[in-house]
């Protein structure tokens, strides 16, 4: 946080209070305008970042933080926006992210600065650089981008509306999670990428929006839209009552095109650029 430039309260923390290290397994950090922060310890040999129920609330996110074994040092492992007994290390997301993760927690509580918006919402940038789509077919992926199994699981009913659409050969998926706001108990949501490559010019593409396991449905009203190299809207598609999963129709790009996506709701917005 000292080197992000931003400010903390650590006296304010219940890990300095005796009395409540007494009752709770707690490692809060107070981070001001944002909330809380919880710092949980990960032993050299773990394999999962451990997080008590009793702090699943009125948390902003959760670092895992790895001990050496004679506890003399610390490793910074990554994130996550949303707890659950057991987070798998190769889950967390990255410390790249955590800048801008804290900026749209920033943007959302206070939104005092102008920021660049797309029609009527407030654009944050998830990602700086634009994702090399052509990349995938030769297993390069960016950062953040997994496969669909490792965040939706195995689960059939999870990935079949994917594979429907891309039976054909050289197609590739990949799933990133999303997430518009720190409040307490808003969940993620899981941006897929599905894409077959048509010809050496041509890449079909399919996008889909999805809530992480464990909420049944999306958020009602959240949108998913396509965007030119020019911001200008080309495909737009909204989430009802009780939808688990809402797409837009797949499309082609050709060699050397860009677009992006953006997953909004309400005020805020996460936006992914692509070039093909």
């Amino acid at each position: 946080m000292q080197c992000l430039e931003v400010e903390t309260d650590v006296e304010k923390s219940d890990s300095r209070n005796p009395i409540s290290l007494k009752f709770m397994d707690v490692a809060d950090l107070p981070v001001k305008q944002l909330g809380k922060l919880e710092c949980r310890p990960v032993l050299p040999d773990a394999q999962v970042c451990q997080i008590p129920a009793e702090v699943f609330s009125d948390r902003m996110g959760y670092v895992a933080v790895q001990m050496s074994q004679l506890l003399k040092q610390a490793t910074l492992l990554g994130f996550t926006p949303t707890a659950a007994a057991e987070v798998p290390l190769s889950q967390l997301r990255t410390l790249a992210e955590f800048p801008g993760y804290l900026s749209r927690g920033l943007l959302r509580r206070e939104a005092t600065e102008p920021a660049a918006t797309v029609g009527q919402f407030r654009q944050t940038a998830f990602n700086q650089t634009a994702v090399n789509l052509r990349k995938w077919f030769d297993e390069v992926f960016e950062s953040g981008w997994q496969t669909v199994e490792a965040i939706l699981g195995t689960n059939q009913k999870n990935l079949i509306l994917v594979r429907q659409r891309t039976q054909d050969q050289a197609n590739v998926k990949r799933a990133k999670l999303i997430d518009l706001g720190m409040e307490v108990g808003e969940q993620p949501v899981v941006l897929l990428i599905a894409i077959t490559r048509e010809n050496e010019e041509t890449v079909s593409i399919l996008v889909q929006l999805r809530p992480v396991s464990g909420p049944t449905y999306l958020p009602s009203q959240i949108k998913l839209i396509m965007l030119s190299g020019s911001s200008e809207a080309l495909q737009e598609t909204q989430s009802r009552n009780q939808d688990n999963y809402i797409q837009l129709k797949r499309f082609q790009c050709q060699a050397g095109d860009s677009f992006s996506i953006q997953v909004a709701l309400d005020e805020i917005s996460v936006t992914e650029d692509f070039v093909v």
